[in-house]
């Protein structure tokens, strides 16, 4: 069997938080568009730029879902988009699958190092703190691929019963 590690989030991936660029309401509407502004619990408008190209992993910073969790609290944009800094963008550096994180970060107990009361917190240095073990990226990657057919039979199975409503 193979032996499974325990990293510092910080250590397998690149947090890419410099990038990005907060719009306010009023700007958003100057900038209607057909790319999606993501925040901290996903896609807030559509606006006429984007800052990103490509599968990032998009990790909620701020907000009472982080204690909650009635939504995920990560998620992966794919395309071109732009985030603003309500939500962290990071990036494996190789020795994650970005897929298996996000399934990791939405079912593991966060609580330890999100601050702030009135308005929870997951800054920077506590995302880059956080615990967690991996197997191989071989390994990760048939997790998530395994994960993601039942993801993929759950979203086709709610088109369906849309589609009947």
């Amino acid at each position: 069997m193979e032996e499974w590690k325990e990293y510092r989030l910080g250590e397998v991936v690149n947090i890419l938080d410099y990038k990005r660029i907060p719009l306010s309401s009023a700007e958003r509407k100057t900038r209607e568009g057909g790319f999606p502004y993501y925040g901290a619990q996903g896609i807030i408008d559509y606006i006429d730029d984007y800052i990103f190209d490509g599968t990032y992993l998009l990790i909620a910073e701020d907000g009472e879902n982080l204690k909650s969790k009635k939504q995920d609290i990560a998620q992966l944009a794919h395309g071109k988009y732009w985030v603003n800094n309500h939500a962290h963008i990071v990036e494996s550096n190789g020795i994650c699958d970005i897929r298996y994180l996000c399934y990791i970060l939405n079912n593991i107990d966060l609580s330890g190092y999100i601050t702030g009361s009135a308005q929870p917190k997951l800054n920077q240095a506590n995302l880059s703190a956080i615990s967690i073990i991996l197997p191989s990226l071989n390994l990760q990657e048939q997790i998530a691929d395994f994960i993601s057919m039942f993801d993929n039979k759950i979203e086709l199975n709610r088109r369906i019963n849309d589609n009947l409503n």
